[in-house]
């Protein structure tokens, strides 16, 4: 199966992909499992685009209207996932679209109960965030976002080489405030519990913000290189010779965040499939670390 976008001038091919598919499908059940059957019911907000949707809908609940968090997360997602397309890349884009839709599908579907599963807020709180974070972390992994506030993380990682945990948790931080103002502290107190579940379930099962160092050796260095400068992380070009072969080598250095190591093995092997490539984590970076050209 295969997209064609732009009448023919891209190709973004599935085929191969169905893993990357099952998963994303799987984290828009797990997050409509969590935000119906646990956080709603324990009056407990989500970080990102989900929890400022609850928000909303519950701000319009309060003076009388009527909102579903279904078609808020998808209004809210339709404008990031079009920013995905354009300035990430299309399979990104792709994969987050099928997680965004799947969890507005399930949204919809997926009734929330009368009478809570869980009577405690703070299980309640326990179970949303474990839910959310599993789903999250699988698509962290699988190298694709779950849409919504990801998308300008990822945005602002790539461009700027910063920790995007910086804007997440000020993201997250407007969330709980906004739910400790309008639907008292105890909100806030069990939001903050979700989020910090969620997080720590993602990052256990995939670290993004980590950096690893990635050392090329290619007798391709020009074509290589090409596409490197499309990637948006900087490189260092050194000039080699192998031993046993005694022939030249180029031999490209970046360091780069877990994140973008999917992509980057794509643009390696699309340049140089006979590439030789080593991995290596960066514990830490000091002195004029810059990510991008």
């Amino acid at each position: 199966m295969a997209f064609l976008i732009d009448g023919g001038a891209t190709v973004i091919a599935l085929k191969g992909n169905s893993k990357k598919i099952i998963i994303a499908m799987v984290y828009g059940f797990l997050a409509a499992v969590s935000v119906n059957l646990f956080l709603i019911p324990a009056k407990t907000y989500s970080s990102g685009v989900t929890g400022i949707a609850q928000l909303l809908t519950s701000l319009v609940s309060y003076m009388g209207g009527s909102l579903s968090v279904a078609m808020l997360v998808f209004i809210l997602n339709v404008p990031l996932l079009i920013l995905a397309w354009f300035k990430i890349n299309h399979q990104y884009a792709i994969f987050s679209i099928v997680a965004v839709f799947t969890s507005v599908l399930f949204l919809k579907v997926i009734p929330v109960p009368v009478h809570p599963i869980v009577t405690e807020r703070f299980a309640g709180a326990l179970f949303g965030g474990a839910l959310i974070g599993l789903g999250v972390g699988l698509c962290f992994k699988a190298g694709f976002s779950t849409g919504g506030t990801d998308v300008i993380v990822t945005l602002v990682g790539r461009l700027t080489g910063k920790r995007v945990g910086v804007v997440n948790n000020i993201i997250n931080g407007m969330i709980i405030l906004a739910a400790g103002i309008f639907f008292g502290w105890g909100a806030a107190l069990y939001s903050i519990v979700e989020i910090f579940v969620s997080s720590l379930l993602m990052d256990y099962i995939y670290i993004q913000q980590q950096k690893v160092t990635v050392t090329i050796f290619t007798k391709r260095p020009e074509e290589l290189k090409k596409r490197m400068r499309d990637f948006i992380h900087g490189a260092t070009e050194l000039d080699g010779t192998g031993l046993y072969t005694n022939q030249e080598t180029t031999v490209i250095m970046t360091v780069v965040s877990k994140y973008d190591l999917t992509e980057l093995k794509r643009v390696v092997k699309d340049a140089d499939p006979n590439a030789f490539v080593n991995i290596q984590s960066t514990m830490n970076l000091w002195g004029k670390f810059e990510n991008v050209e």
